[in-house]
């Protein structure tokens, strides 16, 4: 996230949405001549947002877009080149506070490296306009992003903010509801033309689905795509008979670590052409709804042996990552024990998609987030390598065999490649199978924060960096009402992601959290903590987060 800079009238800080600091000498980008295409248009009567209701609701008549402005441009003093617009108006106000003036939406698009869950979606920044003014609405326009007042005064135009007043339509909350049915929003971007409408919700109108995801497209031609959420988790299941071995780390009942973005292995539903309910299952539990969950009959069914293969290249490969022979290895079960810990349940959601939920003790891991920071005692040249089991998938400075970078001893990192400075190293990606440790803790969501703030000071993290974490991951913590939190002993970080720094370090402090939701309080038994070693001479710290 940038640093907020002199000039700026207004700054839209997106929690969900990272960028570092990183400044650099390069000449200006120059953006292309071509002008921004008009965007797509929802028709708002046969979408019904011009319906009498919608616009009781938003007090606005919904127009056919109409460009209100070109497109404003800067560079800021990192060197990242931002442009806002075309805006186009899209719509008036018949009622309330700005009655007869436009509403206006206009696209954000940045240069700048970003991190963190859907920081590359499309941003879009709203106004009402007034004749020249515009009025920023802070509630309905997307963060990570900064107004530069000085792009809007050479256009004529000037610039105030409104932070309280909100149009419904052009919030993003973070779940839907329709009937008894939550659907949870997962990115700004939609799919294809090509889909059904599903529902009508009240707020957004039509919401469209394409057999996986459900969309929501508004007047301005920004999106909203929610996934459908089941309501019940394994712990809520009535077990006819109950797996004989038990499972510690939950069920996946998604694709990807984060829906979209991170291929897996295994799609959420089963084709109908693979699994017949009535030939290849049996009834094995009910839901609260008392809904059937099945399981398959026979042992040797393509699902479990597919599975249990993958399951057994994870154990191998894990092994030969074992360079230094120190015997820390992630678990191998036989295909019997395979099969007594229930590797596979299916369950018929609303839209009589066949959902397959798939046993985490059983699948590589997701490192999230980790955060590496260099503390040497003087400026030197660093050579810093994670090595997961599996591919890393995302990092800032890119990881071209490792990061070469020159370190001060505040932490200050400047690329050795691109010269650029950074706050720290992020890297995340797959790593080995990891059954969730047994010892942690049960919180309350809304004691959480606090939680931490208390914890990881006692796990080493100093006050930044301990800022920095709770930053990254409290937006995790806001669905269930309790949450188990555990972390990883440092010898099991060490064989899911073995750090190599080159030249080594006097002190490495190493925090990796793993976590599940709970819909009811469970009695675990508290972690015994060691004490973290003492930052002393070249320190390096890393945090990060297991998503299962």
């Amino acid at each position: 996230m940038r640093r907020l800079s002199i000039g700026l009238l207004v700054a839209i800080i997106g929690p969900a949405c990272r960028r570092q600091e990183a400044h650099n000498d390069r000449a200006p980008y120059r953006p292309a001549q071509a002008v921004s295409p008009t965007p797509t248009h929802t028709d708002s009567v046969d979408s019904g947002w011009n319906s009498p209701e919608a616009v009781r609701l938003s007090g606005l008549h919904y127009t056919p877009p109409i460009q209100g402005f070109g497109t404003l441009s800067v560079t800021s003093p990192d060197g990242y080149f931002d442009s806002i617009g075309p805006g186009y108006k899209i719509g008036t106000f018949v009622d309330g506070r700005y009655r007869g003036a436009d509403m206006v939406s206009a696209q954000l698009r940045t240069d700048e490296p970003c991190k963190g869950d859907g920081c590359d979606d499309p941003e879009y920044l709203r106004f009402v306009k007034v004749g020249d003014q515009l009025v920023f609405l802070r509630k309905n326009s997307d963060g990570g992003s900064y107004l530069w007042t000085g792009a809007f005064s050479a256009a004529g135009l000037s610039l105030v903010s409104d932070s309280q007043f909100a149009v419904q339509a052009f919030l993003s909350p973070d779940t839907i509801v329709h009937g008894s049915e939550t659907f949870r929003l997962v990115s700004r971007l939609c799919g294809g033309a090509s889909l059904r409408v599903a529902f009508r919700h009240p707020v957004f109108q039509e919401v469209r689905f394409d057999g996986q995801l459900f969309y929501v497209t508004r007047p301005d031609g920004s999106c909203l795509s929610f996934e459908y959420v089941p309501y019940f988790s394994e712990k809520e299941i009535v077990w006819h008979s109950p797996p004989k071995e038990p499972n510690s780390s939950g069920y996946s009942w998604k694709k990807d670590a984060e829906y979209g973005h991170l291929e897996m292995r295994y799609d959420p539903f089963v084709a109908a052409d693979v699994v017949q309910i009535e030939r290849d299952a049996r009834v094995v539990g009910h839901t609260q709804r008392g809904e059937p969950v099945y399981e398959l009959k026979d042992s040797n069914h393509p699902l479990l042996k597919e599975f249990y293969r993958d399951y057994e290249a994870d154990i191998a490969k894990a092994e030969q990552r074992d360079e230094k022979g120190s015997g820390v290895r992630p678990p191998g079960r036989s295909y019997d024990q395979f099969l007594a810990a229930r590797p596979i349940f299916l369950w018929h959601d609303p839209f009589r998609r066949l959902m397959r939920f798939t046993n985490n003790d059983f699948l590589p891991v997701y490192e999230a987030e980790p955060v590496i920071y260099l503390y040497p005692t003087t400026a030197q040249r660093v050579h810093v390598e994670a090595k997961p089991v599996y591919a890393i998938k995302a990092s800032i400075p890119p990881n071209r065999a490792g990061w070469d970078v020159l370190a001060l001893p505040s932490g200050e990192l400047t690329g050795i490649r691109d010269r650029k400075t950074y706050s720290y190293l992020f890297w995340e990606g797959f790593s080995s199978t990891s059954p969730m440790r047994q010892e942690g803790f049960v919180i309350p969501r809304e004691e959480v924060a606090g939680f931490f703030e208390r914890m990881l000071p006692r796990l080493g993290l100093n006050e930044r960096e301990s800022k920095d974490f709770r930053e990254a991951w409290l937006h995790r913590f806001h669905e269930a009402p309790y949450y188990f939190i555990t972390f990883l002993p440092r010898e099991t970080i060490d064989r899911l992601a073995p750090l190599v720094v080159t030249p080594k370090p006097d002190a490495v402090i190493r925090v990796l959290m793993d976590f599940r939701p709970l819909w009811a309080r469970e009695l675990v038994k508290a972690p015994d903590l060691p004490t973290p070693p003492e930052r002393r001479g070249f320190t390096v710290v890393e945090w990060g987060g297991l998503l299962r």
